[in-house]
């Protein structure tokens, strides 16, 4: 049977910086963590607000 570990992690985006017409990297900061989290075999499994659920076989 597989079994999995689960990780909760705040990833806060501030809305307000998209709205700023000198906002650049907002999307890609987001983008940047989330790969990050994907090396280590993290999936994303949800999303709640500014809470990301993630789930790995272990």
């Amino acid at each position: 049977m597989k079994k999995f570990e689960y990780k909760l992690e705040t990833l806060n985006i501030d809305i307000r910086s998209a709205l700023n017409p000198e906002y650049t990297d907002l999307h890609q900061q987001l983008e940047e963590r989330l790969n990050e989290l994907g090396k280590d075999g993290w999936r994303l499994c949800g999303v709640n607000g500014s809470l990301y659920y993630f789930a790995r076989e272990i």
